[in-house]
């Protein structure tokens, strides 16, 4: 029994050995050691467009929104050449319409709406040779949205907390081994939205969408 146990031993060594052996030759002089995942920070800024809100407590009646605009950050890691996993927030900001033809009008003179996404995304990306990644990807999350209304003499804001989602594309462009720069689009979607729910000035939308096209620099650690 000793010696069947002690030539187990000794065959396990030689074939551990012989594929220390096989490596090296594969490349002379190479430790190999786990490589660490690698980390990245990026901020985004650029304009965005939301579609018309639906004021149901109104008949559902179209709301027009001017063009605002998004700031994001993105903290993120690099699971493989062509997958990474990140965590995003940021601020959108919007003006309502509220000339008199907007529903939006009966309970106030100026409107503004400003949102906080808290979103965990994936990417799928391309690296190319040439230092060029197109990219797409998707998250899900959640989204704090503040409506400020304003009346003669006086402010007033709420917010409400819902789910929320987004779809993006683009591209980076490599500057060296830590930084990118690029350009990107983001749909972001989030579903109904109650305000102010026990006030004269209740105010309850439909489904929000927005399109945002933002300039990208990403610094790689």
């Amino acid at each position: 029994m000793k010696n069947h146990i002690s030539y187990s031993a000794v065959i396990a060594a030689s074939l551990l050995v012989s594929i220390a052996a096989g490596r090296a030759q594969d490349r002379p002089g190479v430790v190999y050691v786990m490589r660490p995942v690698p980390f990245y920070i990026s901020g985004q800024v650029g304009g965005e467009l939301m579609q018309g809100l639906s004021i149901k407590n109104a008949g559902g009646a179209k709301n027009n929104v001017d063009p605002g605009f998004r700031t994001s950050v993105s903290i993120g890691a690099d699971l493989s050449d062509n997958v990474a996993a990140e965590f995003e927030t940021g601020v959108l900001g919007n003006a309502l319409d509220t000339s008199s033809t907007q529903p939006i009008s009966a309970i106030a003179d100026r409107a503004y709406l400003y949102q906080v996404p808290l979103l965990a995304n994936v990417i799928f990306k391309a690296p190319l040779k040439c230092g060029i990644t197109p990219y797409i990807g998707g998250g899900a999350g959640g989204i704090a949205s503040t409506l400020y209304l304003h009346s003669p003499g006086s402010w007033s804001q709420d917010t409400d907390f819902t789910f929320a989602y987004q779809a993006m594309g683009g591209i980076k462009l490599a500057l060296n081994r830590n930084m990118e720069i690029g350009l990107g689009y983001k749909f972001l979607g989030t579903p109904d939205h109650t305000w102010f729910p026990n006030d004269s000035r209740f105010v309850r939308t439909g489904q929000m969408f927005t399109h945002s096209i933002l300039a990208t620099f990403t610094w790689n650690f």
